[in-house]
């Protein structure tokens, strides 16, 4: 059994970017008909905002409990961060609407036929 040559950093990001636009290509055209802001919503708030917001959160609760004196986490600063990451989310999502819309345009300039 041989075994697969190490790749160089050139090469795997070569390799994530066409598998990333492989991806695009199948599946744009379903994410396209949810609308920029839905999208943005699912994939930045939803998939990338909360779920950093409650390692956030556990990691200034386990700072919290071992520095008690030099640092308080608090309701006040949760609800902040909750929103400064669903806010960053939905940045998030809206760069990456743009980037796997130019992704989609550049292979199929006019929209693709569904299959009927």
């Amino acid at each position: 059994m041989q075994k697969k040559p190490k790749l160089s950093r050139e090469e795997v990001k070569k390799q994530r970017a066409l598998e990333n636009e492989k991806m695009v290509y199948e599946n744009w055209q379903f994410n396209h008909e949810m609308g920029r802001f839905k999208y943005a919503l699912r994939f930045g708030a939803f998939t990338w905002g909360i779920p950093t917001f409650f390692v956030y959160t556990v990691i200034m609760l386990v700072m919290n409990f071992f520095l008690k004196e030099s640092y308080k986490y608090d309701l006040y600063q949760a609800v902040i961060a909750f929103i400064f990451f669903i806010l960053f989310g939905i940045a998030y999502g809206m760069v990456l609407w743009n980037r796997n819309e130019k992704i989609f345009l550049k292979k199929y300039p006019y929209g693709r036929k569904t299959k009927a």
